[in-house]
């Protein structure tokens, strides 16, 4: 009996012990728990785990589970979330530099060629910095692919978007598409659904060809618009506390496993979106348009329109601008 308690005592005290060092963190995404980014965080957290021998421990928390959209950031700021994988646009009424940061509109022709500003152009740098204040720290920017525009009537230029009835969420987008003379109404994303039935709406800014699909926007919609209007950037980011809280090589590992998650959802992303390609193309009669050279040269321009007024608000955020012009200037998009 005195053996078997001493046995037991040790055991406990070994994984008390391992548990010592562990950072636990309460993270929450900006999609449900379905959503294949949601699935690729949390096996991202797994792995994680697994390569900290515990001493990294996610919490995923799928979109609205703590708090709202917009309300991450306070959020991580009062205790009830460590951490987010969201998008700055969110938070572009709080920060013009977020938002400035978080939707390059028709600035790059892709998203891999923008996220090149992060690796190659001080990008990321400059986004920590700005995290920082927030006391904040910026892990890694995360793949999200193009966005289209699901719409009852054909739009193949800037010039169609004249009078279009659309639903847009705000932020630098909505600036851009109004510029463009869009007609802008501000709802939900299911109320967009109905209103695109009763013919409230014509078009709606929303999502890539998947979610598109997935949210039943192509039951009325015949055309899917790859317009540039916007490229929006994702990102997962954790209290300063937290981060600090690590051990310089679980830094290094929480880093390395964000941008694989990155890498992997390109891939996967890319595939779901070719697959609801075809799905609506074959099986609900939907007709997918791209601009031309010349609109997205139009509407890069008016890119710098937008990005000239949100740089005027705040000097982070004019900082934001003139580092993507100077990137942009480097491999010949100015």
């Amino acid at each position: 009996m005195t053996l078997k308690l001493t046995l037991l005592a040790t055991a406990s005290g070994v994984l008390i012990a391992s548990n010592v060092g562990a950072t636990e963190l309460k993270m929450q995404t900006f999609l449900g728990a379905n959503a294949s980014t949601t699935k690729a965080f949390e096996a991202m957290a797994a792995r994680l785990k697994d390569e900290t021998s515990g001493e990294v421990a996610i919490t995923v928390l799928p979109g609205g589970a703590v708090v709202g959209a917009g309300e991450t950031i306070d959020a991580i700021q009062n205790g009830l979330l460590d951490g987010q994988y969201t998008a700055p646009s969110y938070f572009a009424g709080k920060d013009a530099a977020l938002g400035v940061l978080g939707d390059t509109l028709a600035a790059y022709p892709d998203s891999a060629t923008r996220d090149r500003w992060f690796t190659e152009g001080g990008g990321l740098e400059l986004a920590r910095a700005l995290y920082a204040k927030y006391d904040m720290h910026l892990v890694c920017p995360v793949y999200w692919p193009p966005e289209q525009i699901p719409s009852k009537v054909e739009i193949g230029s800037v010039a169609d978007l004249d009078g279009i009835k659309m639903r847009a969420p705000g932020g630098l987008a909505s600036d851009l598409l109004s510029r463009a003379g869009a007609a802008l109404v501000t709802m939900g994303v299911g109320e967009s659904v109905t209103a695109m039935e009763t013919g409230v709406l014509d078009a709606t800014d929303l999502a890539n060809v998947a979610l598109n699909v997935a949210l039943g926007m192509h039951n009325q919609a015949k055309y899917s618009v790859l317009a540039r209007h916007s490229m929006a950037v994702t990102e997962m980011s954790v209290s300063m506390d937290k981060w600090t809280a690590l051990s310089s090589e679980n830094q290094q590992k929480f880093e390395a496993a964000c941008n694989a998650m990155s890498a992997e959802l390109q891939t996967t992303l890319s595939d779901e979106d070719a697959a609801a390609e075809a799905t609506a193309t074959d099986d609900l009669g939907v007709t997918f348009v791209a601009f031309g050279d010349e609109d997205a040269s139009k509407f890069r321009a008016m890119t710098n329109e937008v990005w000239a007024d949100w740089g005027g608000k705040s000097a982070d955020a004019q900082a934001v601008v003139d580092s993507h012009k100077a990137f942009m200037a480097t491999i010949g998009l100015d």
